[in-house]
């Protein structure tokens, strides 16, 4: 069966993370995604470890796509962009507005080449209002948004998040604006301008902290791996060495633990009879259960754990991530065949459609790899391209 985006176009101008991201899940469900990059290539291709211009963080991001080189800064550049914008469907960039403007390619400039286009702007803080227009990246929203005042150690310091939740956030929601702008066009036939920024995608994901804030004025501590409201909740040291991570959000789960780890007198103990009990007298109970957690290895205390239906995971590094036998299921990394060094792994698809699933059909492209193909899709000879190449609109 067709894949459910078969036959949509994304343009996809944006760099780094969150639209990019956004516009690989497109191309998960079968959008044609043409990545534009300048010359010089996308900014998280020199980030972090890399062979040649490819780095580790290019390639997680932009699975599922061609990829082509357009100087947008060179009016010939600008002129195969607008011709592919005819042909395309959406366009999903995180320029500032002063930068599309400069280069001609604001919304308003767009939409005169194709009216039904849907543009997807991605930013910090906002395409409007008096932060529109700074420079922001992922740990300036986390700040922002309230999200760090909550994440650390109890009488620590705020702390960001390890990977770049904002962006990470963001991307979900430049798929989901995608999904909307198109039923909107199916139903009323217009294009339009659609705005998803780190901030508002940062506090969006705090529903229950938000929600706590407004409706009683309370305040989330900073708590750790542990909860302000039950427990036991929190990681354990077995005695390998590795951590395993028990929530017990009421009476039977705090039972299933005790029998688990062979304290079932600790069910009636008068410190730890009610859930309030347990979390006035946390330091207490979490010491009895890492007590007898350190008495045991962690595949021994996992098969306990789990056979006493007990809410229970191993804390991971992603060498055990990838070697997890429900990851491996889920199909959580998938082989490619990358143009530069040959196989490699890439993430999988998260959401699964039974009757029609997504895909990862194509690797991140190598810079410009796809250049002369899009553009002889355009109608332009092997002669015009190397022109282009010569003048440094292109390259490939």
């Amino acid at each position: 069966m067709a894949l459910p985006l078969e036959g949509i176009r994304v343009l996809d101008i944006a760099s780094m993370l969150a639209g990019p991201y956004g516009a690989a899940m497109l191309g998960d469900m079968g959008a044609d995604v043409i990545k534009i990059e300048p010359p010089h290539g996308d900014e998280s291709r020199a980030l972090g470890p890399r062979i040649e211009n490819d780095s580790g963080i290019f390639v997680g991001i932009n699975r599922n796509k061609r990829g082509v080189v357009l100087d947008l800064t060179k009016p010939e550049g600008r002129d195969l962009y607008f011709r592919l914008v005819r042909t395309a469907d959406i366009v999903i960039d995180n320029l500032r507005p002063q930068a599309k403007t400069k280069l001609g390619i604001s919304y308003e400039e767009t939409a005169t080449h194709n009216p039904r286009i849907i543009c997807i702007s991605v930013s910090a803080f906002g395409q409007s209002g008096p932060y529109a227009g700074r420079p922001g990246i992922d740990p300036l929203a986390q700040a922002l948004s309230g999200f760090m005042s909550v994440t650390g150690e109890r009488g620590g310091q705020p702390l960001k998040a390890g990977p770049p939740i904002a962006d990470a956030t963001c991307a979900n929601l430049v798929a989901y604006a995608a999904m909307v702008g198109l039923w909107t066009r199916e139903k009323q036939g217009i294009g339009q301008q659609i705005e998803v920024c780190l901030v508002d995608g940062l506090i969006h994901v705090q529903p229950a902290q938000v929600g706590q804030f407004f409706f009683t004025g309370y305040v989330q501590p900073r708590v750790g791996n542990g909860s302000p409201f039950y427990g036991p909740y929190g990681t354990f040291r077995c005695r390998d060495g590795r951590l395993i991570i028990i929530a017990a959000f009421n009476d039977k789960f705090f039972h299933n633990i005790c029998r688990a780890v062979d304290r079932e007198e600790l069910m009636n103990d008068p410190r730890f009879k009610s859930v309030d009990d347990r979390v006035a007298r946390e330091e207490e109970l979490q010491a009895e259960i890492q007590r007898e957690f350190a008495k045991r290895d962690t595949p021994e205390m996992m098969r306990r754990l789990v056979a006493a239906d007990v809410i229970a995971a191993p804390v991971n590094g992603y060498a055990e991530t990838f070697a997890d036998p429900q990851v491996l299921h889920n199909q959580m990394a998938v082989e490619v065949e990358h143009a530069r060094v040959g196989k490699t792994r890439v993430g999988g698809i998260p959401v699964k459609l039974r009757k029609t699933p997504g895909s990862v059909r194509r690797a991140p492209p190598t810079l410009g790899q796809h250049s002369s193909e899009v553009l002889r899709e355009l109608g332009l000879s092997d002669a015009e391209i190397e022109r282009l190449r010569q003048a440094g609109v292109t390259r490939g």
